[in-house]
This record gives C-alpha cells, structure tokens and sequence, in this order.
C-alpha cells in the first residue's frame, strides 16, 4: 500500500471513528424513557422489594450500556410501598400528573395493584404490575392501560397442590399458617379449593391466620404441633417467613410434617440451614438461579453472575419479576421510532398479545392483560455448592394446567380440577 493510500485510510478510519462517537453523543443526550416502580425499599416486605429494585437498576445500567432502547436511555424513580396504599397512590400521581414518567411498574403489594389500577387507567398511564397475585384484579374489572407480567393467585398454589398430590398421594391431613389479609386467606382458600376438588378425603385440620408482622409465632406452632398434620401449608412471606421458619425449625416442627409453600424460594437463602428438607417450595413463576432448563443459557447466567457480585446473594423470584416487567417494556417498544409523541401509544400496542423470552422460560400476555407462564416448584434438599437449601426434583408445570382461561372465575374453576391434573404433571429428568 502507498502513503497516499495509507493517509485515506487513516483519514476513514478517523470518519468512522468520528460519526461513531457523534452516534454515541447523541444516544447519551435523547431524551430519557422515565420510568416509575414502586416496591417495598424499607420494613419488612423490603427483603423483596430491595432486591427486586438492585435488579431493576441492573437491569437498567445494561439496556443503557447496550445504547438504550432505540438511542433513548432508561432512566428509574423509586417509590417506596411501606409507606402505605395512599402514600402510593398519591405519588403515583404526581409523577404521571407532573409529567415526569412515560411509564409506571406497580406493585409488590396487592393492596397497591388494587388501588393503582383505576387511577392508571383514569390518568391513561401505561402501568405495567410487577409482583402483585391478587386474581380479583382482572376479574372484577378490565384494563386498557394495566398489564401484569407476572404470575398470579390461581397459578402458583393450584401449581403446589398438583404437585404435593403427584408426589405425596398418601397426604390424609393439612394444615395452614397463613397472614391475616387479602393474600393470605386467598392463597390458602386457592390452595384448599384445589386439593378439596381433587382429593375430597383429606381433611384440614387447622386454619391459622396471625396478622401480618408477627414477631412470635409461639401459639401457632404449639397448635400445629399439637396437631400433627401430614403437610403445613403457608403464603407468609418476607420477614414474616423467615421468622416462623427460624422458630419452627428450633422446636422440630417439620420433623414429620411436610411444608408447602408456593412463594417459600425467596426465605431459602435468608433462613439457610432452618428451612427444612423435603419441603415442597414454588418460585411464583418458572424463574429460578439454579434452573435446569437455563443452565446453558449465558444471558442468565451472567444476570446470575452480576447479581451475586452487587448483593452478595443469587435472585430470588421477585428480583425476576421486575426484571421481567422492565423486559416487557423494552421488548413492547421494540418497533418505536423514537418519537416522544408516539412513546406511550406505541408501547400499550407492544404490551398487547406481547410473547416475551425471558431468561427463564417464555411469558404470553392473554386477552385480559394477565400473563401466562410456567410453574416451577420442587423439593428442597441440602446441597455441598452452597450453605442453603436448593430445590430439587423440579417439576415446571404449563399454565394449561393452573390457570382458567380469561373471564372465568378462578374459584370457580379450581373446584373443577381432577385427578387427570396430576397425572399430567411431569419432573423433569
């Protein structure tokens, strides 16, 4: 090559160069997607909802990395859930009503869903609902505005009752623990409808309902002792779980009683050796650190990986519930021009029908908004990787088999379930 063609090179080389930098200027100065969450950030119910926000922002930092969503960079405001439904409400509307969001992500509470929903829809805000299960939410009402990316009441503990009769058939007794509000009493009402429909001969032999933030949890597991059931069934959840798993592990209550627990994944790394083996746990969803299905799948395991080196622990389901809401976003806007006017219109038309690949396993938005996904649950048991219990003996069962089409009341389907459920349900190898 001669210098003069040397010198152009060098000369396309700095063009390139050059035009690349402006493009990376310019994807830096867009304007930002701004989007809302709310989550639980101090109180109890922070032991999801901090991890779930670390997610989040993880979540974030990448798609900006990565040049943002269509050259617009993603930029988070928190709203903490423990100050209450009306404190939410009322900064929830400031946002939207002050211009400063595009979108909002909604939701580790029920209570919150519930309340945010009608205003989301009165405001025309898109709303996407993150952790929240209660299944009145689009059987009462429906929404153009409001989606819910993650699992929800029916799902997850008709998931725990196919899978304790598929793997336990000789269970005669039944108990429950469950927190005295909206999510407790209906989890545990879907739970029982299920086992009732399919196996009508076994008895519940205790119904405990201690209200929420019980610090000791004495009384009920002197009565369920007392009690001796085949299974305890329980929803309670944050500090609430890993308190009465910590109490009931010192007085040998699972020492011949199985746990259930459809939401039970997220205590295993927080109680450590207390949580019992062969205890029958769910993920609320098919998302799970150690899943076998994603165990050659780089994208997870670097979500795995960056996750456990900025908190010190692996996700745990809430964490891949909002990471599935901020995916649903970026995958519904996917077709957007990056015209600000056509932002919100062009997302709802993503959110509609959206069929999203997640890093665990694939989501459907349905006709009514709610999304479908599989039910990973199984058995836990001691493992020499790590100083908690895993799961194991997995099953991932198809929302087929979980959950009632759209518009049909979900109580009123469980109580038609069969024994063919069961049967249907498969581990994998």
């Amino acid at each position: 090559m001669g210098i003069a063609n040397r010198r152009g090179a060098s000369r396309a080389k700095l063009m390139a160069l050059a035009c690349g930098a402006l493009l990376s200027v310019s994807a830096q100065a867009a304007e930002p997607i701004r989007i809302g969450i709310s989550t639980f950030l101090s109180g109890a119910g922070a032991v999801f909802g901090v991890p779930a926000q670390h997610a989040a922002q993880m979540l974030a930092d990448s798609i900006n990395a990565s040049g943002g969503i269509n050259g617009a960079p993603v930029e988070l405001t928190f709203i903490d859930e423990n100050r209450g439904v009306d404190s939410v409400v009322v900064e929830y509307r400031g946002l939207v009503e002050g211009n400063k969001v595009d979108a909002m992500i909604i939701g580790l509470s029920s209570s919150i869903c519930l309340a945010v929903a009608p205003v989301a829809e009165q405001l025309q805000m898109p709303t996407v609902l993150w952790d929240c299960g209660t299944a009145r939410l689009y059987e009462e009402n429906q929404y153009q505005y409001v989606y819910r990316t993650g699992d929800y009441t029916p799902s997850n503990n008709v998931a725990a009752a196919l899978y304790l009769l598929k793997t336990h058939p000789e269970v005669k007794t039944i108990a429950a623990i469950n927190q005295d509000y909206a999510f407790g009493r209906d989890n545990w009402a879907a739970f029982k409808d299920a086992v009732k429909a399919i196996r009508p001969d076994i008895t519940i032999s205790a119904e405990l309902f201690p209200r929420l933030g019980t610090s000791d949890y004495s009384t009920e597991i002197s009565r369920l002792s007392a009690q001796r059931p085949d299974v305890i069934f329980t929803t309670l959840w944050g500090g609430d779980m890993n308190t009465f798993v910590r109490q009931a592990n010192s007085r040998s209550l699972f020492k011949n009683t199985i746990l259930v627990s459809p939401n039970g994944e997220a205590a295993l790394q927080q109680t450590g050796a207390a949580f019992p083996d062969n205890a029958i746990v769910g993920v609320r969803g098919d998302s799970y650190a150690f899943s076998p299905v994603m165990k050659d799948n780089p994208e997870h395991a670097k979500f795995v990986q960056d996750f456990y080196a900025k908190t010190g622990a692996y996700p745990s389901f809430p964490s891949y519930h909002m990471v599935q809401a901020l995916q649903a976003i970026q995958a519904s806007l996917q077709d957007w021009n990056g015209e600000r006017s056509t932002l919100k219109t062009d997302l709802l038309a993503g959110l509609e029908g959206l069929e999203l690949n997640d890093f665990t396993g694939h989501l459907v938005l349905r006709e009514d908004n709610q999304a479908m996904e599989g039910q990973l649950i199984g058995t836990t048991r001691s493992s020499p990787d790590h100083e908690f219990k895993v799961i194991g003996d997995i099953a991932i069962i198809q929302p087929a088999l979980t959950s009632p089409p759209a518009g049909e009341l979900s109580q009123e389907w469980i109580k038609k379930l069969t024994q063919d459920a069961v049967q249907n349900v498969q581990l994998l190898p």
